[in-house]
């Protein structure tokens, strides 16, 4: 199939290519590592003027853009060990510190609450808690759920 590339973008060690996928006539990403056989064409394009890579994916964490999640409000809180991590290295850069009492810290975002920053989230295990919005809490506690249920019988 044929893409017309936009942007490349890092995220977590691989290398992705935001395109237009010219059958479909959407943006898609694409991982270049899964890529196993590319000819370049003669064929020409224009990037849109009002395209910007950095606006394009400055409401999400990572890769994943849908634009069915809304960007929102997110607080999370961090514990002990984790708050000098959280400090160090911000989820997004919109994260800003709400407060810190030594105990925790409470860390508000704006993006979308995309499959990738919920698995971010849920790989900080116990360190983090998520504290609103309730949406976001509940889908990460039914994913704890799930993840109980593979162990409760151990």
């Amino acid at each position: 199939f044929t893409i017309e590339p936009y942007c490349v973008k890092l995220f977590e060690n691989r290398w992705y290519v935001l395109a237009r996928n010219v059958q479909y006539g959407n943006l898609r990403i694409y991982g270049l590592d899964r890529i196993e056989e590319l000819n370049i064409t003669a064929d020409t394009f224009k990037l849109p003027k009002d395209f910007s890579a950095t606006d394009y994916f400055s409401n999400y964490y990572g890769i994943i853009s849908d634009s069915n999640i809304k960007p929102e409000r997110i607080v999370i809180r961090a514990y002990r060990d984790h708050i000098p991590y959280m400090k160090s290295l911000p989820l997004h850069q919109s994260q800003k510190l709400l407060e810190d009492n030594g105990e925790y810290a409470d860390f508000e975002l704006f993006l979308a609450p995309t499959f990738d920053f919920i698995m971010k989230l849920l790989s900080a295990g116990a360190m983090i808690e998520v504290i609103s919005p309730a949406s976001l809490r509940k889908t990460i506690k039914r994913w704890i759920a799930d993840m109980y249920n593979l162990y409760k019988n151990d």
